[in-house]
């Protein structure tokens, strides 16, 4: 009964979304169901761009809750200190609302 249902939902995927690298998913710490598509593998490496934006400002959002950046106008780089600007470089400056 599942793989028929397994089958239908990958021809599905195949059908209706041409771009899917693949698919995992995972239930307590349990891997489900993974599968991968169009010539992608466990191992290709995907362009996630406009995902990474949205993590980013997910993480800013948390740190921000829990008190780790006090003001979105802060300098990105307040947060790497050890970090030395070359002199021949000049700073951008980064603000954090610029970044979400």
């Amino acid at each position: 009964m599942i793989q028929g249902k397994m089958e239908t939902f990958e021809r599905a995927v195949m059908r209706d979304y041409g771009n899917i690298a693949g698919i995992v998913v995972l239930k307590d710490g349990e891997t489900l169901y993974e599968n991968y598509y169009n010539e992608c593998t466990v191992n290709s490496r995907i362009h996630v761009y406009s995902v990474t934006k949205s993590i980013i400002s997910i993480l800013v959002g948390i740190a921000m809750d829990k008190g780790y950046i006090k003001d979105p106008d802060q300098k990105v780089l307040d947060f790497f200190p050890a970090y030395e600007i070359k002199k021949e470089t000049k700073p951008y400056k980064i603000l954090l609302s610029e970044i979400y």
